[in-house]
Parts: C-alpha cells; sequence; structure tokens
C-alpha cells in the first residue's frame, strides 16, 4: 500500500521572491506583525509578510506580480472590521493605511485613494459643503473597506453617491462605473482577490452648518448607544432582512448583554458590539461568543444570523499549498501578456 508523502510549502524559495518584488517596485515589506497589532480587535495570530504600497499604480503592479509569482494575499485597511483566528497566516498582507494621498475636489465630485480614511473625507466634505456621506463620519475604516461592504450609516450609503471605482487589473490601475456596481446591504458584487484602489464619488451642494449639523447629531447618537473607544469591529452581525427587531434588540432581550467567554464579551452598551478586553483576549474568545449567539438566535428565534465582521481563517490563504487554485488565473495572467 502506497503512502502518500506531504511535501511542506517552500518557504524560503516564496521568501525570496516576495523580497525580490517589493525591491524591485520600491515598496515597504516587514515581517514579525501579528493582527493582534492591525486590527480594532487587538486580536488574530502572526503574519508572514506585510507589505505597503503608498500609491495605486505601486498596489496594481505589485498584486500583479504576486499572483504570477502564486503568492497568496489578502487586502487589509484599517482592520476595523477584521477578526483573524489566532494561528500562523502565512500569506501577504496588502496594507492599504499608506495609500491616502489627498482627497482632489472638483465641483461635487471628490477621488480618493483606498487608504483614506473615511471619517476624515466626511468632514473634508463638509469643509466643502457637500452633502451624501455625513452619516458615515462615525464608521472608523478606510474609503476602501467602505467601497468593499458598501458602509451604510444614518441614511447614508457609499454606494449610492460612487460614481466610478479604481481597481487593479493586470496590473494596470482600471476605472469601473459604480452603476456596474450591484450594491448591497453590507455587500458588493465585488470578488474575493479584487483590489479596490480608491473611488470618485459625487456629492452635492448644501450649506456647510447644515452638513456639520447633521454629522453632530450622528455622532451623538454613536456615543450614546455604542461602546465608543472600546475594542470593537463595529456590529458583528448583520440585521436579519426583513425582521422588525434589529440584531443588537434581539442579543438584548435574550438577556446576552455582558456576556464573556475569555477576553470577549457582548457590550453592555450594545448587545451587536463584541469586544476584547486585556492581553490575554484571543480571537477564538470573540469566534466563540460570536457563535453561541448565532447558536441562541437560532434556537429561539428561527432566524440564521449573518456576519457582518469579516472572518479570516489562517487556512483560507494557506501557504503555497492553497494558491495551486490560481494556477489558472496565472496562466491567463501570462497569455494575455504574450497577446
Amino acid at each position: 500500500m502506497a503512502t502518500k508523502v506531504e511535501t511542506k510549502p517552500d518557504f524560503a524559495k516564496r521568501d525570496a521572491l516576495i523580497e525580490e518584488i517589493a525591491s524591485r517596485l520600491g515598496v515597504r515589506a516587514e515581517r514579525g506583525r501579528r493582527f493582534a497589532e492591525l486590527t480594532s480587535l487587538r486580536v488574530g495570530g502572526a503574519i508572514d509578510w506585510v507589505i505597503s504600497p503608498e500609491t495605486e499604480t505601486a498596489a496594481a503592479e505589485l498584486v500583479y506580480e504576486l499572483e504570477k509569482a502564486n503568492i497568496a494575499w489578502r487586502a487589509l485597511g484599517s482592520g476595523s472590521n477584521v477578526l483573524a483566528d489566532d494561528r500562523e497566516h502565512h500569506y501577504v498582507i496588502l496594507s492599504l493605511r499608506d495609500l491616502k494621498g489627498e482627497a482632489r475636489f472638483d465641483g461635487e465630485r471628490v477621488s480618493i485613494s483606498a487608504g483614506y480614511s473615511l471619517p476624515r473625507l466626511c468632514v473634508d466634505a463638509a469643509r466643502q459643503g457637500l452633502s451624501g456621506i455625513e452619516g458615515l463620519g462615525g464608521i472608523p475604516g478606510t474609503v476602501g473597506g467602505a467601497l468593499w461592504m458598501n458602509a451604510g450609516a444614518y441614511g447614508h450609503e457609499i454606494g449610492t453617491v460612487t460614481e466610478s471605482v479604481r481597481v487593479a487589473r493586470q496590473g494596470r490601475v482600471v476605472e469601473v462605473p459604480g452603476s456596474e456596481v450591484e450594491w448591497n446591504y453590507r455587500h458588493t458584487s465585488f470578488r474575493e482577490g479584487e483590489l479596490l484602489l480608491g473611488a470618485t464619488l459625487r456629492l452635492h451642494r448644501d450649506e456647510p452648518e447644515k452638513i456639520k449639523a447633521r454629522m453632530e447629531e450622528a455622532k451623538q447618537k454613536r456615543l450614546a448607544t455604542q461602546p465608543h473607544g472600546a475594542r470593537s469591529a463595529g456590529c458583528f452581525f448583520k440585521n436579519p432582512p426583513g425582521s422588525k427587531v434589529g440584531t443588537g434588540k434581539m442579543i438584548d432581550e435574550m438577556g446576552m448583554k455582558g456576556t464573556r467567554r475569555g477576553g470577549a464579551l457582548v457590550s453592555p452598551i450594545h448587545a451587536n458590539f463584541i469586544v476584547t478586553e486585556g492581553e490575554d483576549a484571543k480571537a477564538s474568545d470573540a469566534l466563540a461568543l460570536a457563535e453561541e449567539i448565532r447558536e441562541r438566535v437560532r434556537r429561539e428565534h428561527g432566524i440564521e444570523l449573518e456576519y457582518e465582521v469579516e472572518l479570516w481563517s489562517a487556512e483560507e490563504n494557506n501557504s503555497l499549498e492553497s494558491l495551486e487554485r490560481k494556477e489558472n488565473l496565472v496562466d491567463s495572467l501570462d497569455s494575455k501578456e504574450s497577446e
């Protein structure tokens, strides 16, 4: 009987490729980082590489080179909506924190890169007398993250004002009309493996003082109803479609506010927030608590809660082994290059 021999990924060869690509493109590449440093929940395991391009062109070229070299990557902005597990993540994190640039205003339009702070953009727009995104001012994320999930709050969604989105395609920056994107509730038609580089928004004129007043009203509502300053990833679950009761109220009515599992607990202020506390908090604590909530809601209400936070498993992009699935994509890119 033949014995299957499992081969370990050649990380030394992969690491040499990553160093060569980063050096050639002039982008910063770091080792020794952890998700606990890069996400708002302050939990999560080790990351093999963090690479930080500073321009949209460099980012597009970088993911093209990584895919040709069969190297897995994931884009991360401010990490305000991500729960990464506690294991070692053997792929490249493409950090968009340095992909900021400046907000470029032209009449009622504003063009921004994916790493630009969403709260800062809302303030910038208000100063220009431009309305349409002021409800998003308290979401502690980046423009790229907001586009990816169609962020919304207090009557505003970013998808409704997005004229075009810049994405990475075969090493180039390509502009996609916003009308071609499906903007759904906390979900869009962008697919895993697509890199969003920036966008142009079309806003509308209003008096700056009125815009600022609406922003202040939204801010006060958040401060009164959400765990301000706590280590959280915002709302953990989506509101069930068609339900007259929001997820937070549903969890609250089950008496789960303050429920703790290890270093994670259901916020006593807002039951749809899971917060982490202490240096020993783990991603597994937060996930175990979240799954307990889902099971209770399933059993008592017959509703399957969907996560609003993104769950990142170390196995999903694990090293070179999982990257075999990308071989067809790489072959396609190479063939198009030679056409």
